[in-house]
């Protein structure tokens, strides 16, 4: 009798669990995936793309560029790493700018440090503003404004990446633990005080994490914005296509790469450092 008793209930705990759990695959799941595979047939007819003629026709060429593009010369690697360099020094100019401009504005742009819903509008509205422009726009402007060089470049990191620094910083900051900060308000405290001791603390991991992609990112993209005059490595990737010398693009390939990952590394390192 006691076991019969004990037998339902367990019958009865599993049961009221079982409530609580969801189907894995709900038909909600199912009309998504339908959904979402309409929605990817209709781009790509939209768009014209035949991946199977991409595949059989753009093979035979892709192979013919990269014959031509091995093996790399190096032979003016000592100008290749200067102009590395200079890449190197737009990014960290424009990474610099960027978090400068960027730690008003997130802090302003959070709903739950911003002083009204004014002043949270505005610098939410110049946020979004400067990370919707592309960084090949502004640095287009620019170089037509100030002329050829780093500057442009440095402009266009800072202003574009700013965007998404602060975009970052007014997240971590809406989604802080709030019990330090009532503590302290109920002390008395400050409103820089608030933010010192109970928000600065809880995002400088997420702070110097976000820093360094950024970081990394504009490496990347400061490679590019040479394409459009910025100076650096991009401009002799420029040079090198215009001039059909293969061998000495996949040198600066190469050279990229290999900054790239350094950096990748560092970045890793300091991020392990400050968990």
């Amino acid at each position: 009798m006691e076991r019969n008793i004990i037998e339902l209930k367990v019958d009865n705990k599993d049961k009221d669990l079982a409530t609580y759990l969801k189907p894995q695959w709900s038909w909600k799941t199912l009309a998504t995936i339908v959904i979402f595979s309409l929605i990817l047939i209709f781009v790509v007819n939209d768009l014209e793309i035949d991946f199977i003629k991409l595949v059989t026709d753009s093979s035979k060429y892709f192979g013919d560029i990269l014959s031509r593009m091995l093996p790399p010369d190096f032979s003016n690697l000592n100008q290749l790493i200067y102009a590395m360099f200079e890449t190197i020094e737009i990014a960290f100019l424009g990474t610099f700018i960027a978090i400068v401009l960027s730690i008003p504005f997130g802090l302003f742009s959070a709903k739950n440090l911003a002083p009204n819903y004014f002043v949270y509008i505005i610098c939410k509205t110049i946020v979004i503003f400067f990370r919707a422009i592309p960084e090949f726009i502004i640095a287009m402007i620019l170089v037509i404004a100030i002329g050829f060089g780093a500057m442009p470049g440095v402009l266009a990191l800072g202003l574009h990446t700013m965007g998404f620094l602060a975009k970052f910083y007014a997240e971590d900051i809406e989604h802080v633990n709030k019990g330090p900060i009532d503590a302290l308000k109920s002390s008395g405290a400050t409103k820089s005080q608030i933010i010192s001791f109970g928000i600065i603390p809880q995002i400088l991991p997420a702070f110097v994490a976000n820093n360094l992609y950024i970081l990394d990112r504009n490496v990347r993209m400061a490679t590019m914005l040479g394409i459009v005059g910025a100076g650096g490595i991009g401009y002799e990737l420029q040079s090198s296509f215009r001039m059909f010398e293969y061998e000495r693009v996949s040198a600066i390939i190469i050279l990229i790469f290999f900054t790239i990952f350094l950096i990748d590394n560092f970045s890793s390192f300091v991020r392990s450092k400050i968990k």
